[in-house]
């Protein structure tokens, strides 16, 4: 008798960053004035660096690209993979097994969304085929996180290999230059930066010591 394998609740998502933001969303000089400092007691370099600081660990904690970042997302197998039933050797055609079935969305983590460049899927011996997107998903930059949903008739493309076989290469981030971010985003970074700076050594308390986490409440979103 064939026997259905365990149901994994949880999905195996690897996410790696593969372009950096090019420019930091504060600058030096408006560090500095925050702290009433001089070029002199606070160098460019360090205080880029508390900057960076800052700023990567308000993504990490909301999920957010402030400024224009690339990110590869790779999965095992597509949301609505059916599992495979097996007494030997899997049962059934390919488009039974990796047919489309309840959820039809892939969320990209990092958001906000800009634009999806490449999804590619992997077979059996890591032959790798590119997607189509434009015939095969519609990418949804308005929801947080973005989306890509399959289309209707559309059917999820054939990944076979056991591990990452997927990979989606995207880019997030409210734009490329330091205004493009919101004001409370950038004065959430500029507080963290500033506090860095002042208590260096201990920043365990940063979000709640300069009020940043009650500006970055309004962007962070909420997950079950």
């Amino acid at each position: 008798m064939a026997l259905r394998s365990p149901m994994s609740l949880y999905q195996y998502r690897g996410h790696v960053q593969t372009s950096a933001p090019a420019v930091e969303p504060v600058t030096a000089d408006e560090l500095r004035t925050l702290l009433n400092e001089t070029a002199t007691g606070l160098p460019d370099a360090e205080a880029n660096g508390f900057i960076a600081e800052a700023r990567e660990w308000i993504e990490e904690m909301t999920g957010l690209a402030i400024i224009t970042q690339s990110w590869k997302l790779a999965l095992d197998r597509w949301p609505s993979h059916a599992e495979p039933w097996w007494d030997g050797v899997r049962q059934g055609s390919i488009s039974e097994l990796y047919g489309a079935a309840g959820w039809a969305d892939v969320d990209l983590p990092r958001f906000p969304l800009q634009t999806v460049d490449t999804v590619t899927v992997y077979d059996e011996d890591s032959n790798s085929t590119a997607v189509n997107i434009a015939s095969t998903f519609d990418v949804d930059t308005y929801r947080k996180p973005g989306r890509i949903t399959l289309q209707r008739g559309a059917s999820w493309p054939v990944a076979l290999r056991a591990s990452n076989a997927i990979q989606i290469d995207y880019i997030a981030g409210y734009g490329d230059a330091a205004t493009d971010a919101p004001a409370a985003l950038r004065a959430a970074v500029k507080r963290m930066a500033a506090w860095l700076y002042t208590n260096r050594g201990d920043c365990n308390e940063a979000a709640e010591a300069t009020s940043a986490k009650t500006l970055l409440s309004a962007y962070m979103v909420a997950r079950i």
